[in-house]
This record gives structure tokens, C-alpha cells and sequence, in this order.
């Protein structure tokens, strides 16, 4: 277990890597460059020599964690913060450094793939949309985001982060079993608030790799935690794309199929996605 207390700014590090073929460094105290290795431990590397293109820096000052985006933007935490969120916080400035040198969009969701076509689950239920994707990942599926992905907005191209599966410590059961392995070796993080999580690594859940690099996004499932006795799928009229939680993406969401999901059982809820995925195909 890996207690993550309210440490104090500590002497810089840095870490780089190459997301969506884009060289970037992060600066950071070295307690935070750590746990971001970790997080980002399945995103490539940088190629020896080469300098960033996008950098992303971290400094804690006048009681503030202060987060410098590529762009120009900057994200505030309070000083007490634990390092799960200024993590969090870090890889959202990094992926939208990114999106903003490829001009891609940066998207908040679990995006999984099969032959090539990525099925993104979005929405305000995120622990649903995680365990679901892990559901479909242990069904023989191939991550292409955990929790973030970078999408060109003229093509519906979908470009992998590959992030560690942060798995509140409540839910972990209802990971399918293929992941046992995987819970067992990952570590285990406590909050100075009493929450605790899990980074799992999916790379050594199925023998096929756990990644894609790209996908083309084919279809779409808005997860907001409704629950019901059997799941179902509303497809989503385009008045309701307009509207201006999907409107601030940058996405023209019309181009693909999306569809309101009520969550069954996390087994009869993944074949219905199966299927209407299977459906859906052009």
C-alpha cells in the first residue's frame, strides 16, 4: 500500500514520453514525477536526444499547486491536494498540450476498439464507463484510452493515452476475472482523505497486447449511471447532439451513432454494446 500524504514540494525531476507521436516533457516535484512514471508507464518513450514539443510544468507557490499547460492555460489546486488529483490534473494538461499541437480534441473517455472501431463510453458515471471497458477489454477488446483520448475532429480518428485504470478500491469487484492478476500486482494508493484506489496495468490481462495505437471512432455510449433490471441503448436524437455538453467537445457527434446506456448486469450490459456495436457497422 502506498500512502499518499500531504507532502511538501520536493526537488524537480522530469519525465518524458512520446503520446500520439508527440515528444513531451513534464517538470514536476520528483514525488509527483514518480507517480506520474507510473501512471504513464505504458506510453512510450521519448527517442534518445530528441527535445519535447510540448512541456508541461508543475510548481507549488503562495499555497497553490500551479499547472502550466503548453498552451498558455494553467490549472490551480489548493495547496493541500493530495497527488492522485495534481496527477490527474497533469496528464488532463499534457493530452490538451498535445491535442492542441496535432489539432486533435481532447476527449474525457473510456475508448475501447475491435477490428479497428472504437466504441467510446462518456458520460458523468466514470466508474461505470471503466468497469464496463474492462468488462469488454477481458471479452478479447483492445484499449485505446483509459480515461482520455485524442481525436481528429475531420476523420473520427481516435489516437491512444495510454494511462493506468484507476479503480476506486469499492468497485474493484466488479473488474471481470481476468483482471485478478492484474489487481494483485498493482499497487494500492490511500488518500489522506481515506480513499483508496488501484493503478492497474490491463497489459497483462489477455496475451494479445492491451493497446491500440489509433482506432477509428464508430460509435458512441453515454454512461450517466442509470441503472435498470435489464440494460438498454436510446439513440440519442440530434437536437440532444447540440446540446452543450457534447457541443463543447468540438466533435461533430452526428457523423457516428450515439446512444443513452442504462446499465443491467455488466454482463448482459456488455452483449447488448457488443451487439449494437456489431449493428452499427458501415
Amino acid at each position: 500500500m502506498h500512502s499518499l500524504d500531504l507532502l511538501p514540494p520536493t526537488a524537480n525531476a522530469t519525465l518524458d514520453v512520446c503520446l500520439a507521436g508527440v515528444n513531451a516533457r513534464v517538470n514536476a516535484p520528483s514525488h509527483l514525477a514518480a507517480m506520474l512514471a507510473l501512471t504513464l508507464a505504458n506510453v512510450p518513450p521519448v527517442g534518445f536526444g530528441d527535445e519535447p514539443d510540448v512541456v508541461v510544468s508543475v510548481a507549488f507557490q503562495d499555497d497553490l499547486w500551479q499547472i502550466d499547460g503548453a498552451d498558455g492555460s494553467r490549472t490551480s489546486l489548493p495547496g493541500p491536494s493530495a497527488l492522485p488529483q495534481l496527477s490527474g490534473a497533469t496528464v488532463t494538461r499534457l493530452v490538451n498540450g498535445v491535442a492542441a499541437r496535432l489539432n486533435l480534441r481532447p476527449l474525457r473517455a473510456a475508448v475501447i476498439e475491435r477490428d479497428g472501431r472504437a466504441l467510446a463510453l462518456i458520460g458523468d458515471d466514470w466508474e461505470s464507463a471503466g468497469i464496463l471497458a474492462a468488462h469488454l477489454h477481458g471479452r478479447g477488446w483492445t484499449y485505446v484510452g483509459g480515461d482520455h483520448a485524442l481525436i481528429d475532429p475531420a476523420t473520427c480518428q481516435v489516437f491512444a493515452v495510454q494511462k493506468l485504470l484507476y479503480v476506486n478500491a469499492t468497485s474493484i469487484a466488479q473488474l471481470p476475472l481476468p483482471y485478478r492478476r492484474a489487481v494483485e500486482a498493482s499497487p494500492w494508493y490511500v488518500t489522506p482523505k481515506g480513499i483508496s484506489f488501484f493503478a492497474v496495468d490491463p497489459s497483462g490481462v489477455n496475451a494479445a497486447p492491451a493497446w491500440r495505437p489509433t482506432a477509428l471512432l464508430a460509435g458512441v455510449a453515454v454512461v450517466d449511471g442509470v441503472m435498470a433490471d435489464s440494460p438498454s441503448l436510446e439513440a440519442l436524437a440530434p437536437k440532444r447532439l447540440k446540446e452543450e455538453r457534447f457541443a463543447r467537445s468540438g466533435i461533430d457527434w452526428l457523423k457516428m451513432p450515439v446512444a443513452d446506456l442504462r446499465i443491467g448486469g455488466n454482463s448482459e450490459t456488455c452483449d447488448l454494446l457488443e451487439h449494437w456495436f456489431a449493428s452499427i457497422a458501415t
